[in-house]
This record gives C-alpha cells, sequence and structure tokens, in this order.
C-alpha cells in the first residue's frame, strides 16, 4: 500500500491537506484535513468515503468529487469542488 500527503492553497483562501493511500491504482483511504469550512460537515466523511475504491486517476477523481458536491448542495467556505480535484492529484501524482 502506498500512502502519500499533499497540501494546496486556494490563492487568497484556506489550505487543504489530504492523505491518499493507494493500492493497484485505487484509493484505499483517504483523509482531508486543512483551515476550510463545509456544512454539512458530514459531508467532509461521506466525501471520503465516496472515494474508497475510485481509480487513482484524474477523471475519476475529477468526477467523484464534482459529482458529489452537486448532488448534495455542500456549501464551501474558502475553497471549491476543484480545489478537493488539486490536492487529490497532486496527491496521487507524488
Amino acid at each position: 500500500m502506498e500512502l502519500s500527503r499533499a497540501e494546496y492553497k486556494v490563492p487568497g483562501g484556506k489550505l487543504i491537506r489530504v492523505k491518499v493511500e493507494a493500492e493497484a491504482n485505487r484509493i484505499r483511504g483517504i483523509k482531508f484535513t486543512g483551515d476550510f469550512f463545509l456544512h454539512p460537515e458530514t459531508d467532509l466523511e461521506e466525501l471520503e468515503r465516496h472515494l474508497i475504491g475510485v481509480e487513482a486517476e484524474a477523471e475519476a477523481v475529477r468526477e467523484v468529487i464534482t459529482k458529489f458536491f452537486e448532488k448534495r448542495g455542500t456549501i464551501l467556505v474558502g475553497v471549491s469542488p476543484g480545489d478537493f480535484v488539486k490536492v487529490v492529484l497532486k496527491a496521487i501524482r507524488a
């Protein structure tokens, strides 16, 4: 199992950190931290659950994160769905 970490500072905004465990090109574990806010807060854990088993590839990650936030209507403060995509891709490419 490969463990990688990354952080992304949103221009003029918040910091998102991620820790990704990948195996056989699939996300096996993922944890987001940082100084961003979202509502409801439980959506962060839900997003992490939705990413388990997803192919560690740009298009798959982008699709899952974008659709998750669209479907849930999560309120993001200081960050966007694209920022979550950027930090995950940064980690899986590391």
